[in-house]
């Protein structure tokens, strides 16, 4: 399975629900699992059905080093607390960065905390979940969450007048596009 980089025009999908789990969606599943554990430099913490050219509503994030598996996500509820209210000294927050938009990272202000409500696979049927996600699980999440409306996280950077990085032989270097 090859995850698709910046530019193609899937990654600006905005994803179709999941309406059944059948065997070529659990083979997908299967395959994304891996592709994601594989992924290296950097080292993927989650991916997107679109980031694999699968329109439909699904994502893992690996949690405790387990994959979760997210169908039909919907966010019911969203703290005010931001990153930058709870992790005020700019050292205390981490660089986001995706696997299909290799060697760029930024600082994403997102919602400290979210509530989800998703489907997952269990013994053949999907299941309905309600979870609460907090601290770098949340940004996880809602980054992998944005992927399924064509949002990339250098959206967020530009709407909140951050700086986009980029990986060079002399560190991170800021740029201005990607």
């Amino acid at each position: 399975m090859k995850i698709l980089v910046t530019h193609d025009p899937f990654l600006r999908l905005v994803a179709k629900p999941v309406l059944k789990l059948d065997k070529k969606l659990e083979k997908q599943i299967s395959e994304m699992i891996s592709t994601l554990k594989a992924s290296r430099d950097p080292e993927g913490v989650g991916l997107a059905a679109t980031q694999v050219g699968i329109d439909r509503r699904l994502f893992i994030v690996l949690l405790n080093g387990k994959p979760e598996i997210f169908i039909n996500p919907v966010i019911t509820k969203a703290s005010e607390a931001m990153f930058s209210t709870v992790h005020t000294k700019k050292k205390d927050r981490w660089l986001e960065g995706c696997l299909s938009l290799p060697g760029i990272w930024g600082v994403v202000d997102r919602p400290y905390s979210i509530e989800m409500d998703y489907l997952t696979p269990e013994n053949g049927e999907l299941v309905k979940r309600h979870r609460k996600f907090e601290d770098a699980e949340s940004a996880y999440v809602q980054h992998e969450n944005d992927h399924l409306d064509g949002i990339l996280f250098t959206d967020h950077i530009l709407r909140q007048g951050g700086q986009i990085l980029k990986d060079t032989k002399d560190g991170l270097t800021p740029i201005d596009q990607i």
